[in-house]
């Protein structure tokens, strides 16, 4: 089951135990599936790509847009660069560890 067929099951049986006088689904098989929800879309925001700058691994990508041309170019705030990648984000996660020796998130030294 998805993240949103999930939603649309909670929200299919909230509809119906608003539509009855008491409760037609349990309660609490609700807002257990609606703590699911919560986890099943954290795990599919993980699996988004993630775009990071090939010199310096920056996450911190601007995109222009030109609008004679509408054309756009992606560039690295912090170095300037236009030779970006995209990979998983526990990759780009790895990456910077081995050339920074720290975590990203933590700023934990190895």
């Amino acid at each position: 089951m998805t993240h949103e067929d999930l939603i649309k099951e909670i929200e299919r049986r909230e509809y119906h135990n608003n539509l009855a006088p008491f409760p037609v689904y349990d309660t609490e098989i609700i807002n257990d599936l609606k703590q699911l929800s919560m986890i099943t879309l954290k795990d599919s925001s993980n699996n988004e790509p993630v775009t990071y700058c090939k010199t310096c691994l920056s996450i911190h990508i601007k995109t222009v847009e030109f609008e004679d041309t509408e054309q756009e170019v992606d560039y690295c705030i912090s170095c300037s660069n236009t030779d970006l990648g995209s990979t998983h984000i526990s990759e780009w996660e790895d990456m910077y560890k081995e050339r920074y020796g720290e975590d990203f998130l933590t700023g934990e030294k190895e």
